[in-house]
């Protein structure tokens, strides 16, 4: 009698166990993805438009446009972007834009393509963010798609 209440017990705290370490696992993989899909938001900016593309073949694809405003500094705007996203230095400033952007892999199959335009308006900054995951498929399973 006293051995099924014992089992009953280790059943029930490894349950317990096992529901709390699911839950603390997918709780961080959610906030992980929340924090990334939401990266390209600089602090206090004005959101003026986002959007998402999905796309499964030839590579499973998520494409993240946004456009922001801000009053902030225009080197502030500029720092904090390049520091963000690792961009470093300016790729190409035409009249009152600039625009800094990389590409790199993040493990395995997965790649980044990151790219933010800052541009300078009468009033504010405006900033045009585009971020793109790219998983790429096996050259075996392209094959069969």
């Amino acid at each position: 009698m006293a051995t099924q209440i014992s089992k009953r017990r280790l059943l029930a705290r490894v349950a317990v166990l096992t529901a709390v370490l699911f839950a603390l696992i997918w709780g961080g993989v959610g906030v992980v993805a929340w924090r990334t899909y939401h990266a390209g938001k600089y602090p206090n900016a004005t959101t003026v438009d986002t959007g998402d593309v999905w796309r499964a073949t030839p590579s499973l694809i998520f494409k993240r446009v946004e456009s922001y405003r801000s009053t902030d500094p225009f080197n502030v705007i500029y720092n904090w972007y390049s520091r963000q996203f690792d961009l470093g230095p300016e790729r190409f400033a035409n009249g009152n834009c600039l625009l800094m952007a990389r590409s790199s892999t993040l493990f395995g199959p997965l790649n980044l393509n990151a790219s933010v335009m800052v541009c300078e308006t009468t009033t504010d900054r405006m900033m045009f963010v585009t971020r793109t995951y790219t998983l790429r498929y096996p050259n075996w399973l392209r094959h069969m798609l």
